[in-house]
Formats: C-alpha cells, structure tokens, sequence
C-alpha cells in the first residue's frame, strides 16, 4: 500500500481533472468562469498532502467563501464541491493498482483531514452570513434613524434627506450611485428625486416613462429585482449622463414590489457583471425599508396638513364670529338710536325717514342672522328649506335691481325675452340674485353695467349675472362656492362675510340646479341652473 502522501502526490492531477469535470455539471458552478470554479482545490489537495499549512489554507478558503457570498452562493452549494473531491479520491483510490493504493486508515485519514476543511468552511460561512445580516440590520437602522429625523425637521428639503437615506443604501450595496425615482400620477412619469455618488448632478435631469423599454420603466414594471450588466451595451434605453458616467451594472427595484407604484430605486456600479442573490435580497430588505419612510413620511406631511387646515378653518370661523358680531352691533345700534329719537319726538312730529331706517337696520339683522342659520345647515350637509310656488323669476330679478339701484345708481341691465315662471322659492332666489349682483358690483369696473340676462335650454333655465373686471384667479375659482374655506382670506372689518356665494350654491342645489362660474379678461359671469320644477327634488 502506497501512503497517503505518496498517492495524492502521484494521483492529484487526475483527482483534479476528475474534480473539475463533475464540479462543472453541478449547479453551483453556472456561471463561473473556469478559473472561479478551479481556484481553491489545488491549494485544498496540497493540504491534505501536507504541501500547505493549513491556516494558509483557511485564509484562501476565506476568500473563496466572500467570493461565493457575493455571487449569492448557499453553504450547500460550497460544501458540495469539497464533497465531490473526497468523492473524486475515493474513486481513485479504489481504481489504483494495489501497490498505489492508500491503506483503509490512511484513505480515512485523508477523508477526516476533508471533512474537517468542509466543518471550518461550513462554520466560516456561517460566520459571514451573520456579519452580513448585521450589517444588512445595521444599515436598516441608520435609515429609520435618517427618517425619524426627516419627520422631526419638516422645514429641511426632502431632497436632502432622500439624498443622505441614498447615500446609506449606495454604502450598503458597495455602489457608486443611488437614484430614486418617484412616479407622478399626473404626468405619469417617474421622476429624480434625488441622486448620489457618480453622475449625480446629472441623475438629476431625468424624466422616464414607466415603458418596459426604458432601464426605469422596466423596473417599475418588474415585482423582482432588475439587473443590467452592462449599461454601454443594453438594448434598453438609458441616459446618456448615465453610460457616459463609468457606471457599468445597475441593480434596481420598484418601491413598492406590489399594490401601487411610488417609484424606483437602483444603485450602480463600476464593476461590470452578474449581482448575486444576497445582493438582490439586500435591494429588495432596502427598497421595502425606502417605501415604509416614503409612506410614513407622506402620511405624516397629510396629517399635517390637515392639522394646518383645521387651525385655519378654526382661526377663520373665530374671525367671522368677530365679524358677525361687529355686523350685528352696527345696523341694531342704529335701530336702537332711531328708535330713541322717536321716542324724544314724541307726535310732535311724523318721521317717515327714521321709521324706513330702523326697518331697515333690522332687515340687515333678520338677513345675517338666516345667513347664519342657513350655513349651520350647509355645514350639516341638509339643504335649504324652500316654500315652493308659482314665481316668476324675471319679476325676482326686476325687484332686486330696483332696491340695489337705490344704493347703487343706474348701472343694472336685465336681458329676458318671454316669460321665465316656474316652481320656485321666491325668497330664497331673490337672495341668491341679489348676492350675485352685489358681488358684480363690488368687483366689477366703476363704470361699466352689470348684466342680468335670463335664457330657457331645454327644461331648463338659466339666469346669469356678468360684470366687466379682472379675472379671477384659477385656484380661487375651484373654491369659490366653499363655506370657510381656508383658501379664501377671512375678511377684514367693514367687508362681508363671503358667504353669499356658498349660500347662492345652496339655493341651486336644493332647487335640483347647480351654479358655475366663469372668469376672463372680459369679465366674469356667475350662471344659476335651475328646472322650471323644483318639486319633485324635495324629497
């Protein structure tokens, strides 16, 4: 019997030979180049020979073992490639001539030398996927940290905490630079919201689609990670400050992988080649991570949003009580001094003209306080209460034109041909024509008319109301029509209380109509809807 020693040193090259031909069918070598799949059993044979220390050994074992992490190897797949050499000796000591073969306790020698190696890199893997779940925890954490302090410091630029969250998950994946991309639901476009590392002004600029045909459009279109080998020679379309930058590879997710799209992230690298599936799985653990800060972040500006919001509309209501109560005090102050003078006169003398005043200080009155009552019900959500009958709405507008001429001088035109009767609540309309002229007066030019035109479409009518003055502003017109809306300026002392057009959207409603508004340099036109029979939208 030929020794240990003596047979592997005679024998090596064809246990390596062998070696090689079945390592390279086993599954863990796909993809390996042959220099990959062969670097470590030479120097493992020479071990067993006793041509190696074996701490040399270990230490290239270590290596081997980073190597095979990295290219997203199992413990598995490493201990299979030592088992196959302890089977590749084995069959090559049973097909040795007999004064070549190594003895049964020499051959198990060699085989407990084998497995000794397998139990050290066994445990060393173990090792490195701790070290590396840790780290994964660690760089996790450094990004909750980062979020938290977003939400302590709303006043920072989000770019800027976006851009220190990148740079932790560009650290983590060993990368040169990090993008994130956020879809806009309005353009339907992803775009850069913030960029590190190489090419990072550049990153900047990018607007994508969400096309399959594009690097980020194939990423947001994918549940699992996306990889690019080599970004100079992709079919895929990718910017030009991207291949321009020395970036090779990128590996990217969609945020999140399911349910609603928020937008993509990747991260790159100079190195050009295949990503391992711990690299993958790290992206996937880090964009799941990006997502929650983004959502918690989103919820967190919403809510604040809404607290600002109800501080407003709390702030307005105190400001329109001010107001109201302001209001009150004036038109009954007067009343009360116009009623005393009577009182003084005694029937010494009749004063038809301070009769006419108190009745009409305590009109203003009765008008603010049902103005008062009918928002407490527009803000319940219930309609207007409405006392239907017979009206004719041009003897509505006629009447209300008379009284505000009386204030206002000649500037009022009505436009009717025919008759316009129907089921209305007079009152309730007479407020509402009489709120939209007030308004065509007070924003209209000094010396233009204000036109109250009456017109039938189909079972319709429509009784509009225009004045010759600037144009209203887009964002206040979408409000316009709103009770308190926090969008509208509360108003100063002497001005009304800018409820006359919420309640003008009330009167249409609750006679099944509706009212619009439109604002040009020519002017602007307030149009009520309403059907010649508010009836039957009583129930």
């Amino acid at each position: 019997m030929a020794s240990s020693t003596g047979f592997l040193d005679r024998h090596g090259d064809e246990i390596l030979k062998t070696w090689a031909s079945e390592a390279s069918r086993a599954a863990s070598a796909r993809g390996l180049s042959d220099v990959e799949l062969k670097n470590l059993m030479p120097i493992c044979l020479a071990a067993l020979t006793g041509g190696a220390d074996l701490k040399v050994v270990m230490r290239h074992i270590e290596s081997h073992l980073s190597d095979r992490i990295r290219w997203g190897f199992e413990v598995g797949e490493v201990v299979e490639e030592f088992a196959i050499l302890q089977r590749c000796i084995s069959s090559c000591a049973a097909s040795a001539p007999a004064d070549e073969r190594p003895s049964p306790d020499e051959l198990a020698r060699i085989f407990l030398a084998l497995q000794s190696i397998m139990v050290r890199t066994t445990d060393s893997f173990q090792m490195h996927m701790q070290l590396d779940e840790q780290r994964e925890k660690r760089y996790l954490r450094q990004l909750r940290t980062l979020a938290d302090k977003a939400l302590r410091t709303p006043g920072a630029p989000l770019g800027e905490h976006l851009k220190a969250m990148l740079a932790v998950i560009m650290e983590a994946m060993a990368a040169q630079c990090a993008a994130l991309f956020l879809y806009d639901p309005r353009s339907e476009l992803l775009v850069t919201r913030a960029a590190v590392g190489l090419a990072e002004d550049d990153l900047q600029e990018i607007v994508t689609s969400l096309d399959p045909a594009t690097v980020t459009g194939l990423m947001a279109t994918s549940e699992e990670p996306v990889a690019i080998d080599d970004v100079a020679t992709t079919e895929l379309v990718v910017s030009d400050a991207l291949r321009g930058s020395g970036i090779h590879s990128l590996l990217g997710v969609r945020l999140p992988r399911r349910d609603r799209i928020r937008g993509v992230m990747y991260i790159g690298t100079r190195t050009q080649g295949p990503f391992s599936v711990r690299e993958r799985r790290r992206i996937e653990a880090l964009g799941e991570g990006m997502t929650l800060h983004l959502e918690n972040g989103q919820l967190h500006a919403e809510l604040r949003l809404r607290i600002d919001e109800l501080e407003a509309e709390r702030a307005l209501r105190e400001r329109f009580t001010a107001i109201l109560a302001h209001d009150l005090r004036g038109p009954l102050a007067s009343a009360k001094m116009s009623a005393q003078t009577l009182v003084r006169l005694g029937d010494r003398a009749a004063r038809p003209e301070v009769v006419a005043r108190i009745e009409r200080n305590l009109e203003r009155v009765d008008l603010m306080i049902r103005d008062l009552l009918d928002v407490s019900r527009m803000e319940a959500g219930q309609r207007l209460p409405l006392n239907i009958d017979w009206c004719d709405l041009r003897e509505v507008a006629e009447d209300v034109v008379q009284d505000l001429e009386a204030q206002y001088g000649p500037r009022f035109a009505i436009e009717a041909d025919g008759e316009f009767r129907g089921m209305w609540s007079r009152d309730e309309l007479r407020r509402a024509v009489w709120n939209l002229a007030v308004n065509a007066v007070k924003y209209g030019r000094a010396d233009t008319q204000v036109a109250i035109r009456l017109a039938r479409r189909g079972g319709d009518v429509r009784l509009s109301v225009h004045n010759f003055g600037d144009p209203i502003p887009a964002e206040h017109r979408e409000h316009i029509f709103d009770v308190f809306s926090r969008r509208r300026r509360a108003p100063q002392a002497g001005e009304s209380w800018g409820l006359g057009l919420a309640f003008v959207r009330a009167c249409a409603e609750a006679h099944g109509g509706n009212v619009e508004v439109e604002s040009a340099t020519e002017g602007t036109t307030f149009t009520i809807t309403l059907p010649f029979d508010a009836r039957p939208h009583q129930k």
